[in-house]
């Protein structure tokens, strides 16, 4: 086995946040959008990789915000969440054509209560959008 590291960016327009919403099977979910590192490939320029390939968007990657990891009890995965924070420089937004991928979109930051975000982040999103404080290491987030 091995540990995915996975990078995402939190990006803020106008009280939104950027989320893609992923499907698998019959469930749907929301998560900051990003992907797995590949080998030789820096944090920042997966980041800027995956925000064009899932959301059309160029981004400028900002402060590391936080870090959370994903072990469910039966420790088939092992992922660790690293979250940025980032900025549009270019680009429109369009959902990239991954097949787990159903939306992309700016959500209100008062709905975020409503939807379901994976890994398990929500109070810490809001705490730093309402802070802009890194918050370091969060534990084991696993969904």
């Amino acid at each position: 086995m091995k540990i995915d590291i996975r990078v995402a960016a939190c990006i803020l327009k106008d009280d939104k946040i950027l989320m893609i919403r992923h499907k698998k099977g019959d469930e749907k979910y929301w998560l900051l959008p990003g992907g797995r590192i590949e080998y030789g490939e820096t944090m920042i320029e997966t980041l800027k990789r995956e925000m064009v390939e899932e959301t059309g968007l160029e981004v400028r990657v900002g402060n590391l915000m936080f870090v959370s990891e994903a072990i469910p009890e039966d420790n088939h995965r092992h992922i660790i969440n690293m979250f940025f924070e980032a900025e549009i420089v270019n680009g429109k937004i369009r959902l990239g054509n991954e097949e787990i991928l159903d939306a992309v979109e700016f959500i209100d930051i008062n709905k975020l209560d409503k939807i379901t975000i994976y890994p398990l982040i929500r109070d810490e999103l809001k705490q730093y959008i309402n802070n802009s404080k890194p918050l370091g290491y969060l534990g084991c987030r696993w969904k």
